[in-house]
């Protein structure tokens, strides 16, 4: 088990390492990985295995499926009557998953009929700062011109959640969140948060039992999709209710 950053000289000791040490296969539990790093491994016959993202063709992956994921999510905030909606958390373009969220969150709120006069981006990691910041600090808190958030992390979400709390607001009424991930945080915050939950245990399962049925034979890479599970808890307000 290794960390990898963005730092050139880290990212090449720890190649270095998975080399010396003979390694059999690669699990990248990372959002992104370099090029390099991918194509090198390959060359040397190194199995390489994806659990968060499509990294290219050449790497098989067993992850979520980030479009039917996002889908859910817009369906279910515009069932609820929600049409001005943020993407908050790492929302920039150069990285592999905040590009394809950010992508579908576009893609698919057109899809219900909204424009770009309903969508928000904001923020560009998956911390609980940028949750808690984008409504203090770059949105006015007491006029928010979105009624949902989409948190890109729990932990955005969670940093939403505190914000309003903080500023005598209420969450589902003054704002709306739905996160992405499902870990256990969501169920134990107050609200208790609504998620679109990832199957991460079936995922890595997955994924070792596909490097363990590989063989010299079928080097062709696969995509394994596993399901997720919106999970409705308090946090969304049903807008139509209130017509």
């Amino acid at each position: 088990i290794t960390y990898l950053d963005e730092n050139e000289d880290h990212q090449y000791q720890v190649f270095q390492t998975l080399l010396s040490r003979q390694v059999g296969a690669v699990f990248m539990l990372s959002l992104d990985i370099p090029s390099w790093m991918v194509n090198t491994l390959l060359e040397e016959k190194i199995s390489v295995i994806s659990l968060t993202a499509l990294l290219n063709d050449q790497v098989s992956a067993v992850t979520s499926d980030e479009s039917e994921m996002m889908n859910t999510i817009i369906d279910y905030l515009v069932t609820m009557g929600h049409k001005n909606i943020a993407l908050i958390g790492d929302t920039k373009l150069t990285t592999i998953i905040s590009n394809t969220r950010r992508t579908n969150f576009i893609k698919l709120m057109h899809a219900h009929g909204l424009t770009d006069d309903n969508m928000f981006l904001y923020g560009t990691d998956h911390t609980y700062e940028t949750g808690y910041n984008s409504v203090t600090t770059d949105y006015d808190i007491n006029h928010l011109p979105f009624t949902a958030a989409v948190a890109t992390a729990d932990l955005v979400g969670q940093g939403l959640a505190n914000a309003m709390l903080d500023h005598g607001k209420k969450v589902p009424d003054d704002l709306s969140i739905v996160t992405i991930d499902g870990l256990q945080q969501t169920e134990i915050a107050r609200p208790k948060l609504t998620t679109i939950q990832q199957n991460f245990p079936e995922i890595g399962r997955v994924a070792m039992q596909l490097f363990l049925n590989s063989d010299s034979s079928n080097k062709d890479p696969q995509v394994i999709y596993i399901p997720t599970e919106l999970i409705q808890r308090d946090s969304v307000l049903n807008l139509n209710a209130k017509i």
